[in-house]
């Protein structure tokens, strides 16, 4: 009787560990995103806000993606989340957006199957796919206009991601051009290949520094799920 006891105690007390451990990992994310039978882990980054759902910031979110992807998170820093009502996508600084593509949402992806992403975006991939997001941006009224991003180095973080970093000139009505650094990101995360491109504006040679370590920095917490 006592070790059927005994037995039940340590039982429950597995339950309660995993029960824990569980929230803890939750406690990470700011939210969860279904791409296919997955749930990708959108983490909590310290200074930024994930406000996909909210209906101003989905909107433009949305209206910038190309029709074979779908948005899974969307951050802006502090600062501008505060002020989204009163800005428009050009006014955004210091943001990124987690996707994937929705072809592959069922696909169980692997390091092997992200260097052949790597072969693509070696490729034409980034100019062909560039012209679809300018006819997204012209869909929602943005009268602007986006050069076809220069990529100036690449590199892999680890053997489940790569990081591409570019520049890419806007030139908008009646404001002077300016130029927007990024980043984007393929990574593996829960067996899917899912996105990540990070924006920041650029002001110099040191901007690309700030933006590889504010990239890298996200890009570790999507690998950990958090």
């Amino acid at each position: 009787m006592i070790n059927k006891m005994n037995k039940t105690i340590k039982t429950i007390l597995i339950l309660l560990l995993a029960s824990n451990w569980i929230v803890a990992q939750d406690d990470n994310c700011a939210r969860q995103a279904a791409f296919g039978e997955k749930e990708i882990c959108l983490p909590l980054i310290k200074g930024y806000q994930e406000c996909y759902p909210d209906s101003i910031v989905k909107q433009l979110a949305d209206g910038t993606e190309i029709p074979a992807n779908m948005v899974l998170g969307f951050y802006l820093n502090d600062q501008t989340y505060t002020n989204r009502d009163s800005i428009g996508l050009i006014g955004f600084d210091d943001y990124f957006k987690i996707y994937g593509t929705k072809q592959i949402k069922d696909y169980k992806a692997d390091a092997e199957f992200l260097g052949e992403m790597k072969a693509l975006f070696d490729g034409t991939f980034i100019s062909k796919n560039w012209e679809l997001m300018e006819k997204e941006v012209d869909k929602i009224g943005l009268d602007v206009q986006i050069g076809v991003p220069t990529t100036i180095k690449n590199y892999k973080l680890s053997d489940n991601s790569l990081t591409y970093v570019m520049l890419a000139s806007y030139e908008l009505a009646g404001e002077a051009p300016f130029t927007m650094a990024m980043t984007i990101n393929g990574m593996v995360v829960n067996e899917r290949l899912v996105w990540m491109a990070y924006y920041l504006n650029y002001k110099g040679e040191e901007t690309i520094a700030t933006l590889q370590k504010n990239s890298d920095m996200i890009l570790t917490k999507l690998l950990a799920g958090g």
